[in-house]
């Protein structure tokens, strides 16, 4: 049975490379923000005893047919998508910047003395508010406008993309369905176990392993239809801190 025969054959494999020491590991995983690396909290960590990526590598080479990959014109979509959300976001932020201003100058020309009104700190405040207001308009227009082709654009790839998931989940229904049986075989005969755990407000987790090899797993969501991936090795000699972020993640598409 094709399934057995994968299973020894991975199994061996993960026995062979577990053979290095491991110690009690810190992860912590850092998204991207306007200003630079973010906390993410509330994530989902993997620890697994051997490369579950190599499992599903040796799967699709095991399979009937070759895996469904996404059209390149699919593709140009979704980013074009991620792009127009991006811009939306980004004007956003502008529109919410001009209106906490505008809120800011108001509640100080309401808290002066009614007769400083017509003095310079109040008149230069008050034709700041008249500036802002034309600002936040045209802010607010452009930003509706960019969100409408954000929504129309993903409406209109919809249908395509139920349609090819649906193909792809056909595809990894037959061709992945030995999967549990591997990793339950992997474990036993390693005897380890998968180990999870969730990260708190600043995206740490901390977790105490066996010795031997690990492989650490996460994903975010990064946009609508994009998601970094991580899986790594970890260094049984590291003592520091395992930071996932940008540069040791992998883009990909999620539908």
């Amino acid at each position: 049975m094709r399934g057995n025969r994968l299973s020894f054959l991975i199994v061996g494999a993960a026995i062979a490379l577990g053979a290095c020491g491991g110690s009690e590991v810190t992860v912590q995983v850092l998204g991207e923000g306007a200003d630079g690396p973010v906390p993410e909290a509330n994530l989902e960590v993997y620890f697994y005893p051997f490369d579950r990526d190599s499992v599903f590598d040796a799967l699709d080479s095991e399979a009937s047919s070759p895996k469904p990959e996404i059209p390149e014109d699919m593709l140009a979509t979704f980013n074009e998508i991620s792009s127009l959300q991006e811009q939306w976001r980004q004007k956003e932020s502008q529109w919410s910047e001009a209106r906490d201003r505008m809120q800011t100058l108001s509640n100080e020309m309401q808290g002066m003395d009614p007769r400083a009104r017509g003095t310079r700190e109040y008149m230069s405040k008050y034709e700041e508010f008249q500036q802002l207001e034309g600002t936040e308009g045209r802010l607010n227009r452009e930003k509706q406008t960019l969100f409408d082709r954000f929504t129309a654009m993903q409406d209109s790839v919809t249908a395509r993309v139920d349609s090819f998931k649906a193909v792809r989940d056909t595809w990894e229904d037959e061709n992945y369905a030995d999967y549990f049986d591997i990793e339950e075989t992997m474990v036993e005969e390693l005897g380890r176990q998968v180990y999870t755990d969730t990260t708190n407000a600043e995206g740490y987790v901390t977790q105490s392993l066996p010795s031997g090899n690990w492989w650490v797993q996460t994903r975010l969501r990064t946009d609508v239809t994009h998601e970094r991936v991580w899986s790594l090795l970890i260094d049984p000699t590291q003592v520091d801190t395992l930071r996932l972020e940008t540069s040791n993640g992998q883009e990909r598409i999620r539908l």
